[in-house]
């Protein structure tokens, strides 16, 4: 009688998951097109880096919020080679921040020179964040605790480029609020080393505490008019 192993049985799980992940990336970027935005998706990190690179000019002011999507992509020396400005959120403070000790801000020597980073961030010439859901319905779902990642998303930037791993992207607007209580809540709370009730369960239950994460939904609809908007989508799971 024939011995088989339970090998033989066996399949390719890395190559099956990255033509099912290409297949749902390019149905989304077709979903993203037809709502205005200009998208594109790329198999790999690396690829998505040079094509996001590609879109910021050289000498650029370059806004960056919260994103570990884009910290994964290390763009630090590619963009000070492109002799660009790179302005990240936790130092584009309003008033309140610059007088906070929370979630490790970086603090201007003065009040004034805060309020000019901030403007500068939320009119930069390229604004580059992540997403915490993107749906097939071509729309694109951020929550934020403080508003400054959405706020230069929505207006401001001569450009802006939202970058997100497939594991980002969901069937409908439902699911994609459903997707912040279940993964990206909870982990921003281990983040930020917050005692919550997510923290503690892994879902975030909507709580009403004074240092809730969850405060801004923005959904975008549709790309703004007047707006110079792209996504691009990466067959990874990236950030949370």
């Amino acid at each position: 009688m024939k011995n088989f192993k339970i090998k033989d049985a066996q399949y390719n799980v890395s190559e099956i998951r990255k033509t099912h992940y290409r297949q749902l990336g390019q149905n989304a970027v077709t979903r993203l097109k037809k709502k205005g935005f200009q998208a594109a998706y790329f198999d790999d990190l690396m690829s998505a880096k040079r094509h996001l690179l590609s879109l910021i000019a050289d000498g650029s002011t370059v806004g960056v919020g919260d994103s570990h999507t884009i910290y994964a992509m290390d763009i630090d020396d590619d963009l000070s080679a492109k002799k660009c400005r790179a302005i990240p959120n936790i130092a584009a403070l309003n008033l309140h921040g610059y007088h906070s000790d929370s979630y490790g801000y970086i603090k201007a020597d003065t009040r004034e020179e805060a309020r000019q980073l901030l403007a500068e961030y939320l009119t930069s010439n390229v604004f580059i964040l992540g997403a915490n859901a993107i749906t097939m319905q071509g729309e694109i779902i951020n929550v934020d605790g403080v508003g400054n990642r959405v706020a230069g998303m929505c207006y401001g930037a001569d450009r802006i480029i939202v970058v997100a791993g497939v594991n980002k992207i969901v069937p409908d607007e439902e699911s994609g609020r459903k997707r912040v209580h279940f993964h990206a809540a909870p982990m921003d709370n281990i983040k930020y080393g917050d005692e919550c009730a997510s923290t503690a369960t892994g879902i975030c239950p909507g709580c009403n505490r004074d240092e809730r994460i969850c405060n801004i939904t923005t959904i975008v609809h549709r790309k703004p008019i007047e707006s110079d908007f792209h996504v691009v989508l990466i067959g990874e799971e990236l950030g949370f």
